[in-house]
């Protein structure tokens, strides 16, 4: 047999564990669900291994700025909605998540494309996640790894806050802008509110210099 081919067989059982992902074998000090996005955030940071609703939860704070959802069937429907995520996948809410597939939300949460090849082999369905994951090696926004590995909080951090700095540079996120006009000052009738004067303070009513 020729000497590639037992290296395939002695290394089957390695790729099938990382591969088949599983709940998490530890169980964090802290219950994710009850922290704010904000606390969540660096719960990432310290968290061994990241479960495929923290993920998603990630995903949608970067997204959107935060997480209204109230659980894990409501995230995954918003995230299936907007083709961040895809349903082909099969996702556990508690199994941890892979880098594969958090390579491909990040890359749709970031409007990132890919090369011509990768669009037209990879990310129409199969090898989405693989393709997706080689794109954010090339932009050096993870580091070398497959897409099967399990995703680490560590990494998990890392790789939100340079999406979330890719989002800012791109201008992806909405800007509610500066109001220069006077309408939020203005009654119903149209007219200018002007506010009263303060006893002791400077009058509103103009003077002839």
């Amino acid at each position: 047999m020729p000497l590639r081919a037992w290296q395939l067989i002695l290394l089957a059982p390695l790729v099938f564990s990382v591969a088949c992902a599983g709940p998490r074998p530890t169980t964090p000090r802290v219950d994710s669900s009850t922290l704010t996005d904000t606390g969540f955030q660096f719960y990432l940071n310290e968290v061994d291994l990241v479960t495929v609703d923290e993920a998603y939860r990630a995903m949608l704070i970067l997204a959107d700025g935060e997480d209204t959802s109230q659980n894990f069937s409501e995230r995954e429907q918003k995230l299936f909605e907007r083709g961040i995520a895809r349903s082909a996948w099969e996702l556990q809410p508690d199994h941890v998540v892979d880098a594969g597939s958090v390579a491909f939300m990040v890359c749709q949460v970031c409007d990132l494309k890919g090369g011509l090849n990768d669009r037209l082999i990879g990310w129409s369905g199969l090898g989405d996640r693989r393709y997706a994951l080689r794109e954010l090696i090339y932009r050096q926004m993870i580091d070398e790894s497959v897409d099967y590995q399990y995703m680490t909080g560590s990494a998990m951090f890392a790789l939100f806050r340079k999406a979330d700095e890719l989002r800012a540079k791109k201008g992806l996120y909405e800007s509610k802008g500066v109001d220069l006009t006077d309408e939020g000052d203005r009654d119903a009738a149209g007219h200018l509110i002007v506010p009263e004067a303060v006893p002791g303070g400077p009058s509103n009513t103009p003077t002839d210099e």
